[in-house]
């Protein structure tokens, strides 16, 4: 309904132009069967003139369905109000508006903005009591239209609004008589005589009394409720002396109390049923009561589930289900009657609301009339200020042009009657010469002087020196005018002065000589003037005193610099030369008062060697450092000077200062066109250029001679001391140039006062105001400048340190290898190393480390001790580390953190690049890999000649076969050397290591990045590719002297021994005693192999070590394997021996690595030899005899490896003087197999190695 609003009689809320079609709405609706007047007469007849036909109840609803719109007869509840009286209202609302607009077309101010209620409209008996927040007009109102029409708006808004209560009766009225079916209540019905609303009312107001007293007893209804729960304990009965009865009847009062509070207090809804002023006040209007709007969600107290808990509780123990039948019926009693008294009161809330809404439904239509209404009023005061306005600027523009035109008027004419000044005084020199100098410099008195006082008073300058310039740039464009205009020039200059009697060349001469005398005069009342000025500025800069920029009468004060004078001399100045002088004069001031020193460089040139010592240069770097601070305290305070003398523009709140120092209007000191924008920038410029980057006297020339100074001395320790110097010198410039910077960001804010901008002011923001942001620009400027001096004054350091650095870093390193003993061969440079360094250290460094290998031969002569106690100690493997480290913090701050970004990042990440790639070329090509070089030559490759003596004495040191127990130390150093390389060096994911990877992580750079990892790949790739090498010839070495242990020295014992046994050692007689468990060679050789595991096990990595053993143990194998199938046979007593020879390799053998499955295929191939011939074929394939089954040893080794191991049996072959034949069990078996005997022919043993068994398994 209220989105509908009027829209169903033709006055809808959205309607812009309502007012208009007011008129045409209520002639629509005067056919319209409804009475538009609001007092209705209506004269019903008695019950006893009707037709009994239709009796009194039909004759009323007969006269309702007349007088009452037909929706009020079916849903008068929710019928919408017909709104008769605020449409006539609204339509006379409007046809007064249009005559005020009418009749104050052309009266400015006419249109108001007021709306308000009439106080004496809101003490009416039909007044607004719902909230609405009207006031009186005299408080809104504020129109800027005349208190008449402001008045006579609040009273058509007071119409307005008596409609709308007109329009609620009549609504309510209409109501009742249909609800009642009585048509006299249409002309009868006043809302304060309904006495159904005032009981309504009343029982919403007991209702609401009920509920704030159910809360304020809330807590004690709720603890009385959980009291109840003791009352059947035997203590309290006895104690209370209640009955059964008595305790339920309690318990059910409690529980009824309860009940309320749950109805009345556990409602969900904060807009709780108020009924004090819920209902229609005196004047007959519907409200809302203000209490109900101030009442808020409270947590519920109690629950249903609660509620039927308690009632369960109150039957007792004896008669239990008795007492909760009796309690269930009375609670039922209790919860109909609270629902007959809610549906009541649910009833006159629905009531209560829609009356409610009807009535604030009608007064917001009424208001809505107005503001429609007031929004088009203000349209039309807009339109009218937006045409007056425009034509008040054209106006004002045209005065400026004027203005404009007047004061170029005024200037021409000051300036001629100036120009005509100074010729008459170039006439009067030629009988009177003028001393201009001492005149306009004030050496003479004033009495005395020719001059005029605008020349020859100090307090004139400023006009004489935009007088002078104005002069200068006449006789400029005089000079280059065409003689004609000259001419016509003179005849006027001599009309004025009296010569108008001579013609033709005569004046032309004349004329052309007045001329020139003014220029010469002209020309040098300048030049005097300005040393007059530059004199002057001299006298306040030296006079010297705080810098107090807070306000212009604060620089007067005693003991503070004059800057305002020193800006009015200035400003003076700049009309000479555009100021040229000017700042020339101010840096020279600078630096002759506040940096004497820098007139007289460093003289080193003496050759005197002594006076370059120690103490000299420290003393000298300290003098530096110091320079570096007064600098920067001096600039800072210049810059602000710099801005309030040389800116065009001053602060504000030196803008606003009155008055100037001779108490007349500072109008130069506010602001100046003198000084161009980029003035104050091109006078900083040349005071940091004087100060920093002047060659001869400026702190460039300081910081070269300090570093010349060092090096005369010519030592390695004095490159030290340099790069030192270097970084420091470094660091105290870029701490200057920020400190630098930051006072160029805050030229002026520094100046300001605090009461006037915040701690984080930026110069550049526009709550500066006007032309003073216009320095930004300059401060901008001047910080480009100062990062352009930055780099200029730090490259040439940093290129000089770089180099210095570089060779330094080399020196360290190739000297700590030549301390220890080692010794260094010529220098090897290679082009893929020089391409790499360039590349790396992107033109900064010209210095390449050359690559001076150790000498090999060197090393091998020397041996492993030498070797560990020398160039592979700890200590000097880890110095050229801690010399890289110390170069890498340096040049972290000689190139800057990578928290200051741009260029200087990637000349960081450049440098380390190439000092990482310096020391991967002297850790590799010049240290690890001679060393390891040199390992593989030291080891003995050739075994002796002569058998060893066997057996070895365990007592003993075993032997070491051919590989010293010093050269697996030394491998163990060397992987630490480069373990500590990696991590000292590299430090990949060590935060807060600042090495290598961190850098360059930081840096971003991608480039030098992967340039360093590429670089450290290929060094450990080369260094265990080398390492390899090296194991793999050790291992070699190790397998010949296996092969020397175990075939050349057991071949030999076999042949000492008893029986001359030339089948080998295993090819032992039956009825044989065996002396030993195992054969002498393999004792020995085990005793060998397990005193080497304890050296090679203290070297390599677990996965190196079990690597190496395992090829160890298949070499061995095969060793074994090779001479037993080529060379040996074996007996029965024999394959016992070899069996516990075979179990010793193993044991050995299964020290370290993962895959020996080849000793146990031998374990079980040495069984052929101990089993009978007959028995042979079970064990071949199996108890079934079947040879495709794929059991048996042809199943599990192979049928080719079984026979061929089978065939060194010492019964399979047997000697006649024909030559060996096979024996008849042996031919009857591999008949019986159906197999060829591969023994007859020739065998390949490479098909039984170690290596092939295993990738067949």
């Amino acid at each position: 309904m209220t989105n509908q609003g009027l829209s169903g009689h033709g006055m809808g809320t959205g309607d812009a132009n309502v007012t208009a079609n007011a008129k045409s709405d209520v002639n629509a609706n005067t056919k319209s069967n409804v009475n538009v007047n609001a007092n209705v007469n209506v004269n019903i007849p008695d019950d006893e003139d009707f037709s009994a036909e239709y009796g009194s109840g039909g004759i009323k609803s007969m006269i309702l369905s007349q007088l009452v719109p037909e929706e009020y007869l079916y849903d008068p509840i929710h019928a919408e109000p017909a709104l008769d009286n605020l449409r006539v209202a609204a339509q006379q609302y409007a046809e007064d508006t249009n005559v005020d607009n009418l009749n104050n077309t052309n009266v400015p101010g006419s249109t108001h903005l007021g709306l308000g209620l009439d106080p004496s409209f809101q003490d009416d008996g039909l007044g607004m009591g719902m909230g609405m927040g009207l006031t009186s007009p005299t408080s809104i109102s504020g129109g800027i239209g005349s208190n008449g029409s402001v008045m006579q708006e609040d009273a058509a808004l007071s119409a307005l609004l008596k409609a709308a209560e007109k329009d609620v009766v009549t609504h309510m009225s209409r109501v009742k008589a249909v609800l009642a079916q009585d048509p006299s209540l249409l002309e009868s019905y006043s809302p304060q005589d309904d006495i159904a609303m005032q009981e309504r009312t009343q029982r919403l107001d007991k209702m609401e009394k009920r509920r704030e007293t159910l809360q304020s007893q809330s807590r004690d209804i709720l603890f009385n409720l959980n009291d109840n729960i003791d009352f059947d304990s035997p203590s309290k009965k006895k104690k209370e002396n209640f009955t059964q009865a008595q305790i339920l009847e309690k318990k059910l009062k409690t529980w009824e109390k309860a009940l309320q509070l749950y109805i009345y207090s556990n409602s969900g809804d904060d807009s709780n049923i108020s009924g004090g002023n819920g209902g229609v006040n005196a004047g007959g209007t519907a409200g809302v009561s203000s209490s109900s709007n101030s009442q808020h969600k409270q947590k519920a107290p109690l629950t249903l589930i609660q509620l039927l808990q308690h009632l369960c509780l109150t039957s007792g123990k004896d008669d239990e289900q008795e007492t909760l039948t009796s309690a269930l019926e009375q609670a039922t009693q209790m919860c109909n009657t609270q629902l007959e008294q809610t549906s009541k009161l649910l009833q006159d809330s629905v009531e209560q609301t829609a009356d409610t809404f009807q009535s604030y439904h009608i007064h917001l239509m009424a208001h809505s009339i107005a503001a429609q209404n007031t929004l088009k009023q203000t349209s039309d005061v807009q339109a009218k200020f937006l045409h007056h306005g425009k034509e008040a600027l054209k106006i004002g523009h045209a005065l400026e042009v004027a203005e404009a035109k007047r004061r170029q008027s005024e200037q021409a004419s000051t300036l001629l009657k100036r120009w005509w000044m100074m010729e008459n005084l170039a006439i009067q020199e030629k009988q009177n010469p003028i001393n201009v100098e001492d005149e306009v410099g004030g050496r003479l008195a004033s009495g005395s002087c020719m001059m005029d006082p605008l020349f020859t008073r100090p307090e004139n300058s400023l006009e004489a020196a935009k007088t002078l310039k104005s002069l200068r740039l006449v006789v400029k464009c005089r000079s280059g005018s065409a003689s004609g205009n000259r001419s016509s020039s003179g005849d006027a200059n001599g009309s004025m002065s009296g010569n108008n009697s001579n013609s033709g060349n005569t004046d032309a001469e004349m004329l052309k000589e007045r001329f020139e005398q003014t220029d010469g005069l002209i020309k040098r009342t300048s030049a005097a003037l300005e040393e007059r000025l530059l004199e002057r500025f001299g006298t306040l800069y030296t006079a010297g005193g705080n810098y107090d920029f807070s306000s212009l009468k604060n620089a007067k004060r005693p003991g503070r610099l004059d800057w305002v004078m020193l800006r009015e001399v200035a400003e003076a100045l700049m009309s000479f030369d555009s100021g040229r002088s000017l700042h020339k004069k101010y840096v020279h001031l600078v630096v002759q008062t506040k940096f004497p020193e820098l007139n007289n460089v460093l003289d080193g040139g003496d050759g005197d060697e002594e006076k370059f010592a120690d103490e000299d240069i420290d003393g000298t770097r300290s003098k530096l450092s110091g320079l570096f601070h007064r600098v920067c305290e001096v600039c800072t305070e210049e810059f602000q000077l710099i801005a309030h003398i040389f800116s065009s523009a001053l602060p504000q709140h030196l803008q606003q200062s009155p008055m100037s120092n001779n108490g007349k209007k500072a109008r130069g000191v506010h602001s100046s066109s003198s000084f161009p924008q980029s003035f104050a920038l091109q006078v900083a410029r040349t005071l940091l250029q004087r100060l920093i980057s002047d060659s001869k006297n400026g702190m460039q020339a300081q910081i070269n001679g300090l570093l010349e100074s060092v090096d005369r001395r010519g030592d390695f320790d004095s490159g030290i001391k340099k790069l030192d110097t270097f970084v420091i010198i470094h660091e105290k410039a870029a701490g200057l140039f920020s400190l630098l910077k930051d006072a160029a960001r805050n030229m002026w804010v520094g100046a300001i006062p605090s009461n006037m901008v915040s701690n984080e002011i930026d110069p550049s923001v526009e709550s500066l105001g006007g032309t003073y942001n216009s320095n930004a620009h300059s401060a901008s400027a001047l910080i480009q400048f100062l990062t352009t001096q930055e780099l200029s004054l730090s490259n040439g350091q940093r290129r000089g340190y770089l180099n210095l650095e570089l060779r330094l870093l080399h020196h360290h390193c190739c000297a700590n290898l030549d301390r220890s003993g080692g010794k260094l061969l010529r220098p090897i440079r290679t082009k893929e190393d020089s391409v790499r360094n360039t590349v790396g250290s992107g033109g900064l460094a010209d210095y390449r480390a050359p690559i001076m290998p150790l000498d090999q031969e060197h090393i091998k002569k020397s041996g492993f001790l030498a070797l560990l106690n020398g160039p592979l100690k700890q200590a000097v493997y880890r110095q050229p580390l801690i010399h890289a480290a110390d170069s890498l913090a340096r040049a972290r701050l000689m190139f800057g953190s990578v928290a200051r970004g741009g260029d200087e990042v990637d000349s960081t990440a450049r440098v380390i690049s190439t000092i990482f790639s310096q020391m991967c070329n002297f850790y590799g090509p010049s240290y690890l890999y001679p060393v390891i070089d040199s390992l593989g030559n030291m080891l003995a490759s050739n075994p002796p000649s002569s058998a060893p003596m066997l057996p070895f004495d365990e007592a003993a040191p075993p032997h070491n076969l051919g590989v010293d127990k010093h050269f697996w130390i030394i491998v163990d150093r060397i992987h630490a050397a480069s373990k500590s390389f990696d991590r000292e060096l590299w430090a990949e994911n060590r935060t807060g290591s600042m090495r290598v990877w961190e850098i360059l992580v930081q840096t971003r750079s991608q480039t030098s990045l992967t340039l360093a990892k590429e670089r450290r790949i290929h060094f450990f790739q080369e260094l265990e590719e080398r390492g390899e090498a090296i194991i793999l010839k050790a291992l070699d070495v190790l397998s010949n002297h296996i092969h020397w242990i175990l075939v050349t020295g057991g071949e030999s014992l076999a042949k000492l021994g008893s029986g001359n046994r030339r089948d080998g050692p295993y090819a032992v007689p039956s009825g044989s005693i065996l002396d030993s468990t195992n054969s002498p060679s393999v004792k020995a050789l085990t005793f060998c192999l397990r005193a080497q595991f304890i050296s090679i096990q203290t070297a390599l990595t677990p996965q190196s070590l079990s690597a190496f053993w395992t090829s160890l143990s298949r070499r061995l194998y095969d060793i074994l394997v090779t001479r037993l199938l080529q060379n040996y046979k074996v007996s029965t007593v024999g394959a016992v021996v070899l069996s516990r020879d075979v179990e010793a390799l193993r044991s050995v053998s299964m020290l370290a690595g993962t895959d020996h499955s080849h000793w146990d295929t031998l374990r079980e191939l040495l069984t052929l030899y101990m089993t009978p011939p007959d028995s042979l074929k079970t064990m071949l394939v199996g108890a079934e005899g079947d040879i495709t089954s794929g059991k048996g040893m042809f199943g599990r080794v192979g049928k080719e490896q079984s026979i061929v191991f089978m065939s060194r049996r010492i019964d399979y072959r047997y000697r006649t003087n024909q030559g060996t034949k096979k024996s008849r069990w042996a031919s009857e078996l591999l008949e019986e197999l159906g197999v060829n005997d591969p023994t007859d022919g020739r065998v390949n043993i490479t098909n039984f190695a170690a290596e092939n068994i295993a990738e067949k398994q």
